[in-house]
């Protein structure tokens, strides 16, 4: 490994945004609970305990509070990529995993929630208009 990586999380936060396949579902806004983790190299900010020299969490929520506030999406996938997209603009994370749970999903059975789980990298990342 050519650097140590750590990883910070934020568990269960607990948000409220329009998502569903129908526009039924996105009339109105439904619980979602947004669990995040970034790998990065945090030795500099050991070292010197600042914040600059790492993910800020406060800052990271946030970010993820008003992408999924802003508009409605039809897929969790969309929204757990786009929040992705978002914690990797910062130089120092590695890579990322977002899970994203839906616990009022409309089913014809009964179920605790529905969830997608993504991974992204910095290699998954191409700036628009590059192929």
């Amino acid at each position: 490994m050519g650097g140590a990586t750590d990883l910070i999380e934020v568990r269960g936060l607990k948000l409220r945004g329009r998502i569903g396949v129908t526009p039924e579902e996105r009339a109105h806004d439904q619980p979602l609970v947004v669990s995040v983790a970034a790998r990065m190299d945090t030795r500099l900010a050991s070292a010197t305990d600042d914040i600059a020299a790492t993910l800020d969490y406060e800052e990271s929520v946030r970010q993820i509070s008003k992408i999924v506030s802003q508009e409605s999406y039809s897929l969790l996938e969309t929204l757990a990529d786009r929040i992705a997209r978002s914690l990797l603009q910062h130089p120092a994370v590695k890579d990322v995993w977002v899970r994203i749970a839906k616990p009022e999903a409309p089913l014809s059975e009964q179920a605790d929630e529905v969830a997608v789980e993504v991974g992204r990298s910095r290699d998954d990342i191409v700036p628009r208009g590059r192929t």
